[in-house]
C-alpha cells in the first residue's frame, strides 16, 4: 500500500494555527487600518530592488527581468495605487484603466500602454496624446472651448 506524498505545500500539515489574533490583524490589513511592513508582494518587490536597482525609466524600455517588472506592475495596480496624472489615492472602486496612447490613435492594451487613472482624468484625456493632455492641465488657456451654434 501505497503511502500520500507529503511535501512543504500540504496546507494540511504545513499551516500554522489561526486564532482570534490572525484574523484580527487579517481584517484591519485589508481594511487598510493597518500597515505591515515585509511581507507579501511588496516585501518581495523591496527585496528585488535592494539586488537589483531600477528606475520607472528601466521598467518603460524593457530593460529589466520579467519577474521584476511583474512586481512591479502589481504594487502599482494594488498595493499603492495612485492616478498616473494627479497622484491621488485610488481604491479598487475609483480606479480605471487609461490608455496612454489611445485606442483611436492604434495604441494595443498591453499591460506596457495601461496607466492607473481616476475617473476624471480619465475623462478629460478621452483620447488625446498625453502631451496635448498634459500641456492643458498645466496651462488651462489652451483648452479649445466648445461654443454652442
Amino acid at each position: 500500500m501505497l503511502t500520500p506524498f507529503k511535501s512543504n505545500y500540504d496546507t494540511l500539515t504545513t499551516n500554522p494555527e489561526r486564532g482570534p489574533e490572525f484574523y484580527l490583524a487579517r481584517h484591519l490589513r485589508r481594511k487598510g487600518l493597518r500597515r505591515v511592513t515585509g511581507e507579501g508582494r511588496l516585501g518581495r518587490l523591496r527585496e528585488t530592488s535592494k539586488f537589483k536597482q531600477a528606475s520607472i525609466a528601466d521598467i518603460l524600455s524593457d530593460r529589466l527581468d520579467r519577474c521584476v517588472t511583474n512586481e512591479f506592475r502589481f504594487y502599482e495596480w494594488n498595493v499603492l495605487t495612485l492616478c498616473a496624472y494627479c497622484h491621488t489615492r485610488l481604491t479598487k472602486r475609483t480606479t480605471t484603466r487609461d490608455h496612454v496612447i489611445p485606442q483611436s490613435q492604434g495604441g494595443p492594451t498591453s499591460p506596457d500602454n495601461l496607466v492607473p487613472a481616476c475617473s476624471r482624468c480619465n475623462h478629460l484625456k478621452a483620447n488625446k496624446p498625453l502631451w496635448k493632455f498634459l500641456l492643458e492641465r498645466q496651462r488651462p488657456e489652451l483648452r479649445v472651448r466648445l461654443t454652442a451654434n
